[in-house]
């Protein structure tokens, strides 16, 4: 049974940095294409330095990948509205109409236009009031209100 907790607004990163690594993000494949065109200038010419700058090159663009992967991971961006897909979360705390008796601990309630798998730990006939107090997938959890 999944619990219903509270949306936590908090961010877990300060929204200038996530801007910044953004920002830095965006810039440093370019630097990244630059850094190694020129590094391959400089080897074809018999330049010194172009290994260098083809290592440099590289280095930016595994940094690159790096803030990618970290600010594509889900944990750092907290949702305001963590049960938006989640519609059994959603009806938490509503109050509903048993509308085929819960008997051995499941039956059926409307809510709104739609009929939901209930599940409650006591029988109960149609038309008995219940409210919701969570969900497991697409079946609520019920008790008697």
């Amino acid at each position: 049974m999944s619990a219903i907790k509270p949306p936590d607004r908090k961010s877990r990163l300060p929204h200038e940095l996530m801007w910044a690594l953004a920002t830095l993000s965006l810039m440093l494949p370019f630097v990244a294409f630059g850094l190694g065109a020129v590094g391959l200038w400089r080897i074809l010419s018999d330049m010194a330095g172009g290994w260098l700058m083809i290592a440099a090159a590289i280095a930016l663009q595994a940094v690159d990948l790096g803030i990618d992967l970290w600010l594509a991971n889900p944990h750092n961006s907290v949702s305001e509205d963590p049960d938006l897909n989640n519609r059994g979360s959603q009806y938490a705390g509503r109050i509903a109409e048993v509308i085929e008796p819960i008997e051995g601990g499941r039956g059926k309630v409307r809510l709104g236009d739609g009929v939901w798998t209930v599940e409650c730990a006591e029988d109960m006939p149609a038309g008995a009031r219940v409210v919701i107090v969570g969900s497991e997938g697409a079946v609520l959890q019920v008790e008697k209100a």
